[in-house]
């Protein structure tokens, strides 16, 4: 749910808060999160840092609100889903992009956000009822956006729908609701 109010148009909602985005009447949907920026303890002056885990996450997360609101909509068959990195806070400079705060090592690769957006096409049935197809949709889209930027592959989504739990801080498994780790 976003966090503040929504502005209701012609055929469209418009929220804006975390998330921001708009809710059209043909079933699409634009959705905005922030990204969440780490400074580097080792050196104030270098690259902020981006850990994979929350982007990967978050990224599943929309690829769900985008499949339940196109279902919500009356919509059926095929649906494109694009991802996009943008920078918001002023800097054009290259983040370092890191696993997550507890993996070793530490160090990642330093590189600008991709120039082009990710895109894949799924099926808006299956991912609506079966959750790991929006994990499969997800893993494609960040896996694009992270091999753009020098990484070798997502750190907790894999390609067959499942999320690595032991990659996961307590937070994070608390978090994820509904999941069965042991399938």
């Amino acid at each position: 749910m976003p966090e503040g109010t929504a502005l209701v148009g012609r055929r469209q909602a418009r929220f804006e808060g975390t998330p921001t985005g708009q809710l059209h009447q043909d079933g699409s949907i634009y959705a905005a999160l922030p990204l969440n920026f780490q400074s580097d303890h080792y050196n104030d002056d270098g690259p902020k840092r981006l850990y994979h885990r929350q982007l990967e996450l978050d990224l599943v997360v929309l690829v769900q609100a985008a499949a339940a609101w196109a279902a919500e909509t009356g919509a059926v068959g095929d649906m494109v889903l694009s991802a996009a990195l943008h920078r918001f806070d002023g800097g054009d400079g290259p983040v370092r992009l890191v696993a997550s705060e507890e993996a070793y090592p530490r160090e990642g690769t330093v590189a600008p956000f991709p120039e082009s957006p990710a895109q894949t096409t799924v099926d808006l049935g299956a991912i609506v009822t079966d959750k790991r197809e929006a994990l499969v949709a997800g893993y494609a889209l960040v896996a694009d956006l992270l091999a753009d930027m020098g990484a070798h592959q997502p750190y907790v989504l894999t390609p067959d729908g499942d999320i690595q739990i032991d990659r996961l801080n307590s937070d994070y498994r608390q978090q994820l609701t509904g999941w069965d780790a042991g399938r």
